[in-house]
């Protein structure tokens, strides 16, 4: 789906992995041009195939006069960055009068970091921001099995728990994922990642049977024009080593670099990929 504006130039900002990539191309092949800005250390060097500037993290300033001089009005902000702290954040002087405004949000959960970002953008400097399937809606995917493989009444138990347990983390701001296993909360999402709270369920499950699920949700309430859930043949592939049968999302609530891909690849592992309503992480019921 295109944007209501077609033909302005649209900002990327870049966060790790290839989903900018997949925004700039979906916007390039409606005629719409772009323009990508990286942040060093973060972002997939392959956005330099696009009209692009790198900065640094913190770089509030530099990043604003960019996109101003680029005349963007629509932002998309994709793809997951790592969060700074108070320690760590180098603001640089077109940031230094917003110090305390960022100290504070800093000393948020990543659902009010983001907000708050969201927020200083359109509120302050007047630019709209866009979620990414409304550019690429090829990134989002629907409710219901696409996968050869099923889940069992066992593994739909688990699918419950899990979204349960999710919830009530999201609910508090403390992660987006958890895996169950026969009725047995294995591991939940912590600011590490999804991939990350795989590789640990794998190291502790070394020749156990192979049950369980990994589901993804977004936070209750949550700004969901960023930071939604992402999942990918990555995500397929170290679930499998893991020893899981099944991932399941909320429809319309998760971001798939290459849905036909992935769903291809789960049926290669032998693994189910499950849609649940939309409105599951707000409390639907599954």
């Amino acid at each position: 789906m295109a944007s209501t504006s077609d033909h302005t130039m649209l900002g990327i900002i870049a966060g790790k992995g290839t989903l900018p990539l997949s925004v700039a191309q979906a916007a390039v092949a409606a005629g719409r041009p772009v323009f990508v800005l990286g942040i060093r250390g973060t972002s997939d060097p392959s956005i330099e195939k696009y009209n692009h500037a790198w900065v640094r993290s913190g770089a509030i300033g530099k990043t604003l006069a960019l996109l101003k001089q680029q005349k963007c009005r629509e932002l998309v902000l994709i793809g997951p960055m790592d969060r700074p702290n108070i320690f760590t954040f180098w603001p640089d002087l077109g940031a230094l009068r917003l110090l305390p405004d960022i100290f504070k949000l800093l000393q948020q959960g990543d659902d009010g970091l983001l907000s708050g970002v969201v927020k200083y953008f359109e509120e302050v400097h007047g630019f709209r921001i866009l979620p990414a399937e409304e550019i690429a809606g090829g990134l989002v995917a629907p409710v219901g099995i696409s996968s050869a493989r099923k889940p069992s009444e066992a593994d739909m138990k688990d699918v419950r728990l899990a979204v349960q347990i999710v919830r009530e983390r999201g609910a508090r701001d403390l992660g987006q994922g958890a895996i169950v296993a026969c009725e047995e909360l294995l591991e939940v999402e912590d600011a590490a990642g999804t991939d990350a709270m795989l590789r640990r369920t794998a190291a502790s499950r070394q020749g156990e049977e192979q049950c369980g699920v990994l589901v993804k949700l977004p936070k209750p309430g949550q700004e969901r024009r960023v930071d939604l859930p992402t999942i990918g043949i990555k995500t397929l592939e170290n679930a499998a080593v893991a020893g899981l049968v099944g991932i399941a999302y909320e429809a319309n609530g998760a971001l798939f670099v290459d849905f036909v891909k992935t769903v291809a690849r789960a049926n290669e592992l032998g693994l189910f990929i499950l849609g649940l309503p939309e409105g599951t992480g707000e409390g639907t019921n599954v």
